[in-house]
């Protein structure tokens, strides 16, 4: 059973939206190159470092769950603790 009340807990909540989904449908043809080495991973990070100003290193992760580990493993040494609140 459904419910059609809005939830705000997660983005897995919701459907994609219809723009994204075309998106994705375009990009689902023909064959490319994995793990970054496509022309579409490209284009995002190019689209990342034009939208902060600045040459960096685009790293994609599945979820928000994985790039907050990914972001707090880069800053913390392995000694190092992260104390949050419920």
């Amino acid at each position: 059973m459904t419910s059609d009340a809005q939830q705000f807990a997660s983005d897995n909540y919701s459907g994609i939206c219809p723009e994204a989904w075309a998106a994705m449908e375009a990009a689902n043809r023909g064959h490319a190159p994995a793990y970054g080495e496509d022309a579409w991973t490209a284009r995002a990070a190019d689209a990342f470092r034009a939208l902060f100003e600045t040459a960096c290193d685009v790293f994609f992760a599945f979820n928000g769950t994985a790039a907050n580990a990914l972001a707090l493993a880069a800053l913390c040494q392995s000694y190092h603790s992260v104390i949050c609140a419920d």
